[in-house]
């Protein structure tokens, strides 16, 4: 699974930091001075806008208008729990460096999960043929009225997911910290941008097709949120995004030329445990004041 990868080469690159840090031993820490270092896990919720959804093949070229999906949550509390199902539900990775004072740099992966929502009236414009299982042969405009959608006849999730890859930058600034500075509020905000990465669920014409990994898109975010650092090693997130997600060519059935394409906001919370370690500084200062 793309997930498990992805963490497992976040937490590798993580520890080869962990591993050259620990050689070092310095006085004065904090979790967003210059070469503090982070990665943190958390598990998402996500909401979208509607969408003109285009789909299109040799046979076929139609748009559904204003077409509303949700998220796919996993409901059952044991899986967040065990190690062989964890990036089954819907999670964010991240790994970052302080590159300077407040300002870091990151790469992450949030998996989210689109799905369409079933038994939608929607107006459909375009024309479907070829179609043998499928009630929707026919060409539509606006002037046919809206259309009931049945999952049976047309279906389309990414709930393996929709994958955002993401470079950020970040800035991070104290709100609240104690007299000896083991407990912090921080306050982050920043924007990123990426490719997306998608593998489609589709029920078209009877069948159900599940296409492979891949390349379909890019997305652009923003996001700020609270911070909660504990003794400058760890901490726990409360973050919220925004962003524009572009799908121009998303595969629906696998080395066939069936194609969605749409592109939607979206709105996402996530809550994250992190760590914090730091790497050594240009000068080696050890006892440096802490101007912060």
């Amino acid at each position: 699974m793309l997930g498990r990868k992805v963490y497992l080469m976040m937490l590798f690159i993580g520890l080869s930091f962990i591993g050259y840090s620990q050689r070092y031993s310095y006085k004065k820490k904090f979790g967003n001075q210059q070469n503090a270092m982070y990665l943190y896990w958390g598990y998402n919720r996500s909401i979208y806008t509607k969408s003109n959804i285009n789909f299109y093949s040799p046979t076929y070229n139609f748009t559904l208008m204003n077409a509303a999906a949700k998220d796919n949550p996993c409901n059952d509390a044991g899986t967040y729990f065990n190690p062989s199902k964890f990036t089954v539900p819907q999670f964010s990775v991240r790994i970052g460096w302080y590159y300077k004072h407040r300002w870091d740099f990151s790469l992450g992966y949030d998996h989210f999960k689109y799905v369409m929502r079933d038994w939608q009236h929607l107006y459909v414009n375009g024309v479907i043929e070829g179609t043998t299982n499928s009630s929707l042969n026919g060409v539509y405009t606006d002037s046919d009225g809206k259309i009931l959608i049945k999952p049976d006849d047309l279906h389309y999730e990414n709930s393996n997911g929709l994958n955002y890859i993401s470079l950020q930058l970040n800035n991070t600034a104290p709100l609240y910290k104690t007299n000896n500075k083991k407990f912090v509020i921080h306050r982050r905000f920043g924007g990123g941008f990426g490719p997306v990465i998608t593998q489609t669920d589709f029920n078209w014409d009877g069948e159900i097709y599940h296409s492979t990994l891949k390349f379909a898109g890019y997305g652009i975010s923003l996001n700020g949120g609270v911070r909660f650092d504990f003794w400058n090693r760890f901490f726990v997130l409360n973050n919220f995004s925004t962003g524009f997600i572009h799908l121009p060519k998303n595969a629906t059935i696998q080395r066939q030329e069936h194609y969605a394409r749409h592109k939607f906001m979206y709105a996402s919370w996530e809550i994250a445990v992190g760590v914090l370690w730091y790497v050594r500084t240009k000068n080696g200062c050890d006892t440096c004041p802490d101007w912060h």
